[in-house]
């Protein structure tokens, strides 16, 4: 999976978990929270497994930079 679409996941997972977040403060549902959790193991999930640098495979970490810390490579993100 190539870096875009990890972000694009992660920034969907992350807005779904705030709007459940939400939504949920103001009703006593509490499907909302599953749904919560759920996504938020997903979003962990992506974040640990898929959030690499392509050519050397060391995890990113906080990303500021357009480079991987590790090796250099510059990432299309």
């Amino acid at each position: 999976m190539d870096l875009r679409t990890v972000k694009f996941i992660l920034t969907t997972t992350f807005l779904v978990i705030i709007a459940a977040l939400i939504i949920g403060s103001f009703s006593n549902n509490q499907l909302l929270i599953y749904i919560m959790l759920g996504f938020f193991v997903i979003y962990a999930l992506v974040y640990l497994i898929g959030w690499r640098c392509p050519e050397c495979k060391k995890h990113l970490g906080k990303l500021v930079a357009r480079q991987c810390k590790h090796c250099g490579h510059r990432l299309d993100v």
